[in-house]
């Protein structure tokens, strides 16, 4: 009997230990699943956040066109502005000739630091509090005044060049009108020069240009009277800054020589790469710089040009800087595309 009862509760014992034990891995295969689901649940929601968060900008830009575009032109500008900034500390602690850098690299140290002082107005009042929120706005309405070069698009950095260009181009006729009144000036000993001079502004008044060779004849013209800069008259001086888009109230002199030593540094380093090395907008910006209107011009035309302006300057020295001053009235001032714009 006894030995019954002890067989009985054995098998009661282990009928209840498999129950316990199928039911303990049931609930450990539930928890698995259970966790698992969990898994994947958070893994989708991160995914699907990591998704919205990096599409997140466009999601901004479909509410919020206007401002996301505002906040594009700054942040890419800042990035342009701040990487230029950089490389052009580093030109100048280099310490080396500036003859003796590459053609952007001449651009940027030439070109920074006008940018620096017109940007940095913005940059500091934006630094105070709220003032962030009255200055944007106002600069990305008046980016020609208020903000650099970095901060525009392509197509306003043409319109601009475009804009500043008509103006300059006011005062051509009253350079060449300023040219005409001081040859009379010429001493004998340079009389044959001041006949082929006449004769080139001749040409210019029957709507034709010079030849380079007609322009190296009369150079000793702009070493001494009457077009050395320390000969010509004030106003004559005036007319020069404004054609190179310089204000003409102090130090004219001293802004013009720097200005001439610029794009005669500008034009040796196109020398050396060559003038057919240049992009299509970089030998538009060329011609800008040189007082000619690339607008409509086809690039042969302006590679033409540009060659003609460098033949000329390569035969500048610092005693005919004069010279290449007044290069884009003896090349450029009868172009079709400028005479468009005097109209």
């Amino acid at each position: 009997m006894l030995t019954i009862c002890s067989r009985n509760r054995v098998l009661y014992i282990c009928n209840n230990s498999r129950k316990y034990a199928s039911q303990s891995s049931n609930k450990s295969k539930i928890q698995e699943v259970k966790k698992n689901v969990s898994k994947e649940i958070k893994t989708y929601a991160l995914n699907r956040y990591v998704n919205y968060i990096k599409n997140y900008d466009e999601v901004l830009e479909s509410k919020f066109p206007r401002a996301m575009h505002v906040y594009r032109v700054f942040a890419v500008g800042i990035q342009d502005f701040y990487r230029e900034m950089k490389e052009f500390v580093s030109i100048r602690r280099g310490g080396g000739a500036v003859q003796t850098l590459e053609r952007k690299q001449l651009d940027i140290f030439y070109r920074m630091p006008r940018e620096m002082k017109k940007v940095a107005p913005v940059l500091l009042i934006s630094a105070l509090p709220l003032a962030n929120y009255i200055v944007f706005p106002l600069a990305y309405i008046f980016p020609k005044h208020l903000l650099s070069s970095h901060f525009w698009s392509l197509e306003q950095r043409f319109s601009f060049a475009l804009q500043d260009h008509t103006n300059n181009l006011q005062y051509y006729r009253p350079n060449f009108r300023s040219m005409q009144q001081r040859i009379s000036a010429v001493e004998d000993k340079n009389l044959q020069a001041a006949m082929n001079m006449n004769m080139i502004l001749s040409k210019l008044a029957s709507g034709v240009h010079p030849t380079v060779k007609e322009i190296l004849e009369v150079r000793i013209l702009f070493q001494r009277e009457p077009f050395h800069l320390n000969c010509i008259h004030v106003q004559h001086k005036k007319n020069l800054l404004r054609i190179h888009g310089m204000h003409t109230l102090w130090s004219r002199n001293r802004r013009l020589e720097e200005r001439a030593q610029e794009i005669y540094n500008k034009d040796r380093a196109i020398e050396r790469d060559g003038v057919a090395s240049l992009t299509l907008d970089e030998l538009k910006w060329a011609c800008f710089a040189r007082g000619l209107n690339p607008s409509n011009m086809r690039s042969d035309d302006m590679l033409e040009w540009l060659d003609q302006w460098i033949a000329v300057t390569s035969h500048v020295d610092s005693s005919t800087m004069s010279l290449l001053l007044h290069c884009p009235v003896l090349l450029a001032y009868n172009n079709p595309t400028n005479r468009v714009l005097m109209q």
